[in-house]
């Protein structure tokens, strides 16, 4: 993990059913902690030292994973996604 300057941030991405128990059967972070819904989705709880590394690994899931919290991590993920989209469109 890259560490940046700042508080610790409480992450939850929601990961879909496709992609969600391959996210449960992982060890990415010390701090994981993944909470299966009864809709086979995932959700993925950490404590992280900054929100950009984190945001990478999320693009990397593309639409299976949604951001839930914080607001400031959801905005940096559409911000890029944005950005992808136009380097992509025609």
């Amino acid at each position: 993990m890259i560490p940046e300057k700042g508080r610790d941030r409480q992450v939850v991405v929601r990961f879909s059913k496709l992609v969600a128990q391959n996210v449960a059967e992982v060890h990415w972070h010390k701090t994981q902690r993944v909470a299966l819904r009864d809709d086979g989705s995932a959700d993925f709880h950490v404590t992280v030292s900054g929100l950009n590394e984190i945001s990478w690994w999320i693009l990397g899931y593309g639409d299976q994973a949604e951001v839930i919290e914080p607001p400031e991590l959801r905005q940096l993920i559409a911000e890029r996604a944005k950005r992808m989209a136009e380097k992509y469109g025609s």
